[in-house]
């Protein structure tokens, strides 16, 4: 998700900053009384949602929520103020078009809580995951072009992980078996940068939580084959992730759930 935070005063920001910058959902533009800029910056690229200070000289943030709103009708608008009296008077100037009020000085709790709603309400293509006799990701039905066969092979593991954190020795045990510790470490970090990155470009930032040594995959935010048969039952092709030599004990393992 990309934001944008506009304010008047240098320290609002840099006490904002550090709350999002380790956010790996988000992608943050800072303006600092500099309300003209984030319209052109509105109006050139893709924005999810705009952090604007109410009480600013030049433009007030209202006022500007309400331009941003004509150049992009989605736009999700949170503002920032020291004040409360006004909120239910500006939700009802902007129609209804407010997804929420952050009040200075910063809470991290309600900051995260703000970006976790907003990430939820972004719109995303419609991912699914296929492992039934190939691997592959489709968004809105068409299979994504990975750049690197390491990044789109760590995706599949992780979507075997099925929900649970995936390490990084894991990863480099099965992916790079053959390689010594230090360049294994070297290859994951650049297969999780690849990654990142396709989906990034697809609209799907959300669909892997990379961490510190580990990353995990949202299941709520795809659909699998996989995961749907180990949920619900049907028909298992016997083929499982097949370019994969690591996938066989999960194959084992599905075929025979199919035998019971």
């Amino acid at each position: 998700m990309k934001i944008i935070v506009v304010d008047d005063e240098l320290s609002a920001l840099n006490t904002f900053l550090p709350n999002v910058v380790d956010d790996l959902r988000v992608e943050c533009k800072m303006f600092m009384n500099a309300p003209r800029a984030a319209l052109e910056y509105v109006r050139v690229n893709r924005v999810d949602a705009a952090f604007l200070d109410i009480r600013m000289p030049e433009i007030d943030g209202v006022e500007l929520a309400e331009r941003m709103l004509v150049l992009n009708p989605e736009l999700k608008i949170v503002f920032i103020s020291a004040y409360v009296k006004d909120e239910r008077a500006i939700a009802e100037r902007l129609g209804g078009r407010v997804a929420g009020f952050c009040h200075k000085p910063y809470s991290a709790d309600r900051l995260t809580a703000l970006i976790a709603s907003l990430c939820a309400q972004t719109s995303r293509p419609k991912l699914f995951l296929r492992t039934f006799d190939a691997f592959d990701l489709f968004a809105n039905g068409v299979a994504v072009d990975f750049s690197s066969a390491k990044a789109k092979e760590l995706l599949a593991l992780l979507t075997d992980a099925r929900g649970s954190y995936v390490t990084m020795d894991t990863a480099i045990g099965n992916l790079w078996p053959d390689k010594n510790a230090e360049l294994g470490k070297r290859l994951y970090r650049d297969a999780v940068c690849r990654l990142r990155l396709t989906l990034k470009e697809i609209g799907a930032g959300e669909l892997v939580l990379f961490e510190r040594g580990r990353a995990v995959i949202d299941t709520r935010i795809a659909d699998c084959d996989m995961w749907e048969f180990v949920e619900k039952g049907g028909v298992f092709s016997g083929r499982y992730l097949p370019q994969y030599d690591w996938s066989i004990i999960s194959e084992a393992a599905l075929e025979q759930r199919s035998k019971q």
